[in-house]
C-alpha cells in the first residue's frame, strides 16, 4: 500500500538527497549519443516495481520491447517481507504483496499468481513473449520457514505450475521460444549441502514433463540458462564440497571443470553453445571469469585484483562484467572480445573511489550497467563505439522526475531496462528507455545542455540495493567464494541485516503496533561477537526491540530482532536499531520510521474469505476513534487502490468526531474478477498521517459455494442421527471456462466427525453445478469443527465450507446405558423425556425414560438393564 508514512519516510531521504545532492562533479553529456524517451513502468498500487531479480542474469526485455518483472500491490504480504526467499529481489525487505507484470505498448498487465499464493515475479521473457518466473503456492515450507514457491510459465495469458520433484521449492531462470523452461527444483531426499533440506536438482521442463538433468557425481545441481537448442548451463556438485560448471546437451550433463578451486559455475549459454561463468582458483581466494564451450574454458584475464565477475554473454561471444584492481577496492566494467579485456571506465572521473560494472550487451556491442562514486552515488550508464561511458540521466529529459540508478538489459533495438527512484516520493520503479526518433513523442528537449550535474547522494534503501547487486565484495573489499545457492562467504565475521529498514503503518498515539522482524546473520567465516543491540536516534522512545541474538553468532548462524512502534506524539517518528559488533561497518543499523496519529483505526487490515465472482460477502467492521485532544474533522471516507470497485463501504462517522468518540465503517467484498483483489479504506481528516488506511484484500473465484458454512446443531455421540438428515452444499462454476476438480475432502480439526459424498466428477462446465452432501457423527462431547475443502483450478483453491456441530451436550437427547459400573452402550434421540430412536436394536428400547446427561435407568424399578442392553424384569428375590 502506498501509505503516507512510507511517503514521509522517503521524503526525508529525498530532502537529504537533494540538499546534499549536487556535489559539483559535472557529468559529461556526449552530444553524439542518442537521446531516450523515459517510461516509468509503474506499480499495481504499491510503492515499488522491479525489473532485476534472481541474481544478475535475467532477460526482462526482449527485442519486441516487452518488459517483465514484478510490482507491489498496496496490500502487505502476511508472509512478508521476503515471501519468496529464492527470488533475490533487489529489496529483500519489501513487505508488500507483489505480482508479476508484463509491460507492452504502454499497457501494464498483472500476470497473477498460482491458486492459493500471494506473490509472484517474472524473471525471463523469450523472443516470442513466453515468460517464466516464480509464484508462491499457499503451501508452507517448514525448512525455509515460509511460503513455498514454484517455478511457473505464463503462456497465452495462463499461468502454468512447473512443479517440483516432490519437494517444496522450484525456481525458473530461463525459457526459450519452444516453451522449454530451465531451472532447479527440490526433491524429497534429505540433503545437508543444498541449503533447502532436500536435494536440489537442475531441470528442463516442456509440455508438462519435468526432466531431471542429473549431477556430476554429487547430490545437487543448479541450472542458470537455456538456449534455443534446449541446451542448459549451470553448476553441479562433484562431491559434498566441490562444484563444477556444466553444459547439458543431447541428454548428457557435460562436466566443464574449473580452474582448480572448489567452485565453478556456467552462468549463461548462447545459441552457439558458448558459455560464460566464473571459477575460483586453488585455495578459493581468487575468482576468475571464463568463456568457452564443451571442450575448454578460457580465463578472461584480470585488472590485477582477485575478483572478476561476468554478467552477460551475447551472440557474438562478447562478455561484459566487472573486474577489481589491485587491493580489490576499485572495480571497473569490462568488455571481453576476441581474447582481450578492455576497461570501459566510469562516469565519475573526478571521484577517487569511482567504479563501474557492465550488466548487459546487445549484438551491436552497446553496453549498459552501473557506475558509482563510493557507496553514496550511482547512475546507470550507456557505452558504445569505444566510449566514453555516459550517464543515462543525461540522455533523458531533465524534468523526467526519475533518477536512473541502474541499467540491466539492452535489446537489439537499443531499448534499455533498469531501475530508478522517483524524485517526489523516493519509491523505486522499473523503467524502459526508448531511443528517440523523429516521430517519438515524449522525448523532451533534444538540445538540452551538454553538461549536467547529476551526481546525487542516494537514499539508504537504494544504497542497500546496490551493495547487494553490484558484486560480492564491492563495498567490503574482502575475498569470497560463491556457494551453489548463490550466497557469498566473507572472510572473518560479517553482519548482514534483512531487511535494512522498517516502515510501520500509521499508528494511533499510545497504541503498540504488531511486531516487525529483522534477521541478523553472520555470513562470514568467523564468530560474530555482539556487544549491544539498542534503539537509537531522534525518537528512540517510540520504538522497542527484543532479540534472540545473545552475545555471539557462529559463522552461518542467524538470530531474530523484533521491533514494535508505540508513538508518543503525532507526526513522523524515526529511529534506528543499532547493532554493535566486531564486523566491518559496526554499528550496523536498521532505519525505523512510522507516523503517530490521533485517528485510531481498529483493525488496520481486513482479509475477506474467498468469494465467488459477483456475490457479496458479509460485512466486516472498522472502528475509527479520536484519541487526540481536539476534534477530528473528517473530509472523506472512500475505497481506493487497485481493485477499488470490488469493495464498498458505509459508515456512521459524519463530518467530525469529538475527543474520545468513535464511529463505525462497514466494508463488504464483491469481486469482479478471479484472483487476489486488493484495495484500501482511506479516511481523509485533519490528523497526522492522513489519509489513514485500512488494507483490504480478498480472493475472487469462479468456484461458487452455497452455502459457505453448515451448522448441524446438537447430535448425540456415535451416531449420524436419523433425526438430522444430511446437509447439502452446491458448487457452481460461475466462470467462462471448465472448472477442473482435483479433490473434495473433509479437512480441519475434527476431520473424523464429518462425512461427505458428491456428484461433482472431475470437472464442471461453465455455468454447471453439482451437489456435496455432508453428515455429522460426533466422536466426543463438545463443539466439533472441520471444513469441506474443494481443490480445483479456480483462484482461492482450496475453497472451503466451514462445518460445525455439537456432540453430546446437555439436552442432546441421548441416554448413557450403564450396566453395573461399566458403560455398555447409548440410546439416542430423546422425545418428551423418552428415548425415541436407537442407533441399533440392542440399545435402549424406544419409549424408555431418558436421563440426559447421565445414566440410563429403566423407568420401572422392577426392571433392569440386561446383557442385551434392554430393560427386563428383575427376578424376584
Amino acid at each position: 500500500m502506498k501509505s503516507t508514512n512510507m511517503k514521509s519516510t522517503n521524503l526525508t531521504h529525498i530532502n537529504l538527497l537533494f540538499l546534499v545532492a549536487l556535489l559539483a562533479l559535472p557529468v559529461q553529456l556526449a552530444a553524439q549519443h542518442t537521446r531516450y524517451k523515459l517510461i516509468d513502468i509503474g506499480t499495481f498500487g504499491g510503492p515499488n516495481s522491479y525489473v532485476e531479480v534472481s541474481g544478475d542474469l535475467p532477460i526482462v526485455l526482449n527485442n519486441r520491447g516487452t518488459v517483465v518483472g514484478c510490482a507491489d500491490t498496496p496490500a502487505q504480504d502476511p508472509n512478508g517481507p521476503n515471501s519468496i526467499p529464492l527470488l533475490n529481489l533487489p529489496d529483500p525487505g519489501d513487505p508488500f504483496i507483489f505480482h508479476s507484470f508484463e509491460w507492452s505498448k504502454g499497457a501494464l498487465t498483472d500476470l497473477g499468481v498460482l491458486p492459493g499464493g500471494y506473490s509472484s515475479c517474472a524473471t525471463w521473457i523469450s523472443g516470442n513473449g513466453l515468460i517464466t518466473g516464480m509464484s508462491t503456492t499457499g503451501d508452507f515450507d517448514p525448512f525455509m520457514g515460509g511460503p513455498a514457491s514454484h517455478a511457473v510459465l505464463w503462456k497465452d495469458g495462463e499461468i502454468v505450475d512447473v512443479g517440483t520433484f516432490g519437494g517444496a521449492e522450484s525456481l525458473a531462470l530461463g525459457v526459450n521460444t519452444k516453451g522449454q523452461v530451465a531451472g532447479s527444483a527440490t526433491n524429497t531426499i534429505p540433503d545437508d549441502v543444498s541449503g533447502f533440506g532436500t536435494q536440489l536438482r537442475a531441470f528442463r521442463w516442456q509440455n508438462g514433463l519435468l526432466q531431471d538433468l542429473g549431477t556430476l557425481g554429487g547430490s545437487n545441481a543448479f541450472a542458470t540458462s537455456i538456449n534455443e537448442s534446449g541446451e542448459v548451463a549451470g553448476c553441479a556438485n562433484t562431491d559434498s564440497i566441490n562444484q563444477n560448471a556444466f553444459l547439458w546437451k543431447n541428454g548428457t550433463m557435460i562436466d566443464l571443470g574449473s580452474f582448480g578451486g572448489s567452485y565453478a559455475c556456467a552462468f549463461q549459454v548462447n545459441n552457439h553453445g558458448q558459455v560464460m561463468g566464473l571459477s575460483t582458483l586453488p585455495g578459493d581466494q581468487v575468482q576468475r571469469a571464463f568463456f568457452g564451450d564443451h571442450e575448454r574454458l578460457a580465463d578472461l584475464g584480470t585488472f590485477g585484483g582477485s575478483v572478476v565477475e561476468p554478467f552477460w554473454l551475447n551472440e557474438n561471444g562478447d562478455v561484459v562484467g566487472g573486474a577489481d584492481y589491485p587491493g580489490d577496492m576499485i572495480r571497473h566494467a569490462f568488455l571481453w572480445k576476441k581474447g582481450v579485456m578492455s576497461d570501459l571506465g566510469t562516469t565519475y572521473h573526478e571521484c577517487s573511489t569511482s567504479g563501474s560494472v557492465a550488466l548487459g550487451v546487445n549484438s551491436k556491442e552497446q553496453i549498459v550497467g552501473n557506475s558509482w562514486c563510493g557507496d553514496i552515488a550511482a547512475a546507470g550508464f550507456f557505452w558504445e563505439n569505444g566510449g566514453p561511458m555516459v550517464d543515462l540521466n543525461t540522455l533523458v529529459s531533465s524534468n523526467a522526475g526519475m533518477y536512473l540508478f541502474g541499467a540491466q538489459n539492452i535489446n537489439d533495438r537499443g531499448e534499455i531496462s533498469g531501475l530508478g527512484f522517483l524524485a517526489e516520493s523516493g519509491e523505486v520503479h522499473g523503467f524502459l528507455l526508448i531511443p528517440c526518433g523523429e516521430r517519438t513523442a515524449g522525448c523532451g528537449n533534444q538540445t538540452e545542455s551538454a553538461e549536467v550535474s547529476r551526481k546525487v547522494v542516494l537514499p539508504e534503501n537504494v544504497r542497500k540495493m546496490l551493495r547487494k547487486r553490484l558484486g560480492f565484495g564491492r563495498f567490503l573489499g574482502t575475498p569470497q567464494r560463491v556457494t551453489l545457492s548463490g550466497a557469498a562467504a566473507i572472510s572473518g565475521p560479517n553482519a548482514t541485516l534483512s531487511p535494512t529498514n522498517l516502515t510501520f503503518s500509521t499508528q494511533a498515539i499510545g497504541t503498540t503496533s504488531a511486531a516487525k522482524n529483522v534477521t541478523l546473520k553472520n555470513t562470514g567465516t568467523a564468530i560474530l561477537t555482539i556487544s549491544s543491540i539498542a534503539i537509537t536516534g531522534t525518537n528512540a522512545g517510540n520504538f522497542a526491540q527484543t532479540h534472540t541474538c545473545g552475545s555471539s553468532l557462529a559463522a552461518g548462524a542467524s538470530c531474530g530482532i523484533s521491533v514494535t512502534f508505540r508513538p508518543t506524539a503525532s507526526g513522523t517518528r524515526t529511529a534506528a536499531v543499532s547493532i554493535s559488533d566486531n564486523a566491518a561497518g559496526s554499528p550496523q543499523k536498521v532505519t525505523l520510521s512510522g507516523i503517530g496519529t490521533t485517528a485510531k483505526l481498529s483493525p488496520v487490515s481486513l482479509t475477506f474469505s474467498t468469494q465467488a465472482i459477483g456475490t457479496m460477502s458479509g460485512a466486516k467492521k472498522v472502528t475509527l476513534t479520536n484519541v487526540g485532544t481536539t476534534s477530528l474533522n473528517i473530509t472523506g471516507i472512500a475505497i481506493t487502490g487497485t481493485n477499488a470497485g470490488d469493495f464498498s463501504q458505509t459508515h456512521t462517522c459524519g463530518s467530525s468526531l469529538v475527543v474520545g468518540s468513535s464511529c463505525s465503517i462497514s466494508v463488504t467484498f464483491k469481486p469482479t474478477a478471479s484472483g487476489i483483489r486488493t484495495a484500501a479504506l482511506s479516511i481523509s481528516d485533519n490528523a497526522a498521517g492522513s489519509p489513514q488506511k485500512v488494507t483490504l484484500s480478498g480472493i475472487g473465484t469462479t468456484a461458487k459455494l452455497s452455502p459457505t458454512s453448515l451448522s448441524f446443531g446438537v447430535v448425540a455421540i456415535g451416531t449420524i442421527g436419523t433425526l438430522k438428515p444430511p446437509k447439502t452444499v452446491t458448487l457452481t462454476n460461475v466462470g467462462t471456462t471448465a472448472l477442473s476438480i482435483t479433490g473434495i475432502a473433509i479437512t480441519g480439526t475434527n476431520v473424523g466427525d464429518f462425512f461427505q459424498s458428491h456428484d461433482c466428477g472431475s470437472s464442471l462446465a461453465a455455468g454447471a453445478s453439482c451437489t456435496i452432501s455432508v453428515t455429522f457423527r460426533p466422536t466426543a462431547i463438545g463443539t466439533r469443527r472441520a471444513a469441506v475443502s474443494i481443490t480445483d483450478s479456480a483462484a482461492g483453491s482450496p475453497q472451503k465450507v466451514a462445518l460445525s456441530g455439537t456432540g453430546g451436550a446437555s439436552g442432546a437427547g441421548f441416554c448413557l446405558v450403564n450396566s453395573g459400573n461399566a458403560l455398555t452402550g447409548s440410546c439416542i434421540g430423546q422425545l418428551g423425556g423418552m428415548c425415541h430412536e436407537a442407533y441399533d436394536p440392542l440399545h435402549c428400547p424406544t419409549g424408555q425414560q431418558g436421563d440426559t446427561p447421565g445414566v440410563f435407568q429403566c423407568q420401572n424399578s422392577n426392571f433392569k438393564v440386561d446383557a442385551s442392553r434392554s430393560c427386563t424384569p428383575v427376578a424376584p428375590s
